[in-house]
């Protein structure tokens, strides 16, 4: 009888066993990957100085161009989180003839002076990311209990909402020469801008319909926090908004189109501008 039964005993155990799919809980990866973004970023500087014993607009000294500029991102995610190192450079210059008089860092440029002028700003820093709810998703929240009767969206629909805090260093400085006179100013401050806010995540399959783009993510965010003066100065505000497209051609590329402002209230040592960095951006994406 034995021998009977081993070759029965045999099949059974060499069978899958049976899944209840619709109720099963997916194990969350532990897997981490790199996500690397590189762009041209096409800002032009916006708002006022105030250090010169009133407001100056910044188009009054010509600095006011659209410059390409370059920017980065590197993202380490895993699950929910992701914590990234960020930065970009700009710069822009001008000149001219002053149409009306000013006063610039301390040097008092005439109506007729011919007068030359540059700015620079660049910024490194750090942001922190966590989705905190996944409304589309078995476990929408991380302290909500899996549900049972979960059904995928459809075609691979994706949202979340994030929250995130960021901290960067942010170094600011500019230039202003009167030919006419001689008198010139050569300034710099620098500031550690520390944020916290939120944004949100929205994708979806498309290769059914468009075979060459296999999938769209939008990515809209803000944040708004201190700018610290690294020397002396007065506390000020820091602020952030971002959002993009990304058109996934594989699962390891993308390129994307977007929009960033970055700007607050910087008030050093010398320097004091009240206004921001905004324009458009484009890039690519590769994910390791």
């Amino acid at each position: 009888m034995a021998a009977e039964l081993l070759p029965l005993a045999l099949a059974l155990a060499s069978q899958p066993a049976t899944r209840d799919v619709a109720n099963e809980t997916p194990a969350t990866s532990s897997a981490f990957r790199l996500d690397f973004s590189l762009e041209a970023w096409l800002p032009r500087l916006e708002g006022d100085f105030t250090d010169g014993g009133g407001e100056v607009d910044v188009r009054t000294p010509d600095l006011h161009d659209n410059q390409a500029s370059f920017a980065g991102e590197l993202a380490l995610v895993r699950d929910r989180l992701s914590v990234a190192i960020r930065g970009f450079n700009f710069a822009t210059d001008g000149g001219g003839t002053a149409a009306t008089p000013f006063t610039l860092g301390g040097v008092a440029v005439a109506s007729g002076d011919a007068y030359t002028s540059e700015f620079s700003w660049w910024s490194v820093g750090a942001e922190v990311s966590y989705d905190l709810w996944r409304p589309l998703a078995q476990e929408p929240a991380p302290w909500s209990t899996p549900r049972e009767d979960f059904t995928p969206a459809a075609n691979g629909t994706e949202l979340a909402f994030f929250g995130l805090i960021s901290a960067d260093i942010d170094a600011i400085s500019r230039t202003i020469a009167d030919s006419t006179s001689g008198n010139s100013s050569d300034q710099s401050d620098s500031y550690l801008a520390l944020e916290v806010g939120a944004g949100f995540r929205f994708g979806f399959d498309t290769k059914a319909s468009f075979p060459v783009v296999r999938r769209i993510d939008i990515t809209a965010k803000g944040a708004f926090g201190a700018a610290i003066p690294v020397a002396d100065g007065d506390l000020g505000t820091a602020s952030r908004v971002e959002a993009d497209i990304s058109f996934w051609f594989c699962k390891e590329g993308a390129a994307y189109f977007g929009y960033r402002l970055v700007g607050g209230e910087f008030d050093g040592d010398v320097m004091e501008l009240d206004g921001s960095l905004q324009g458009l951006l484009a890039g690519i994406k590769l994910v390791f």
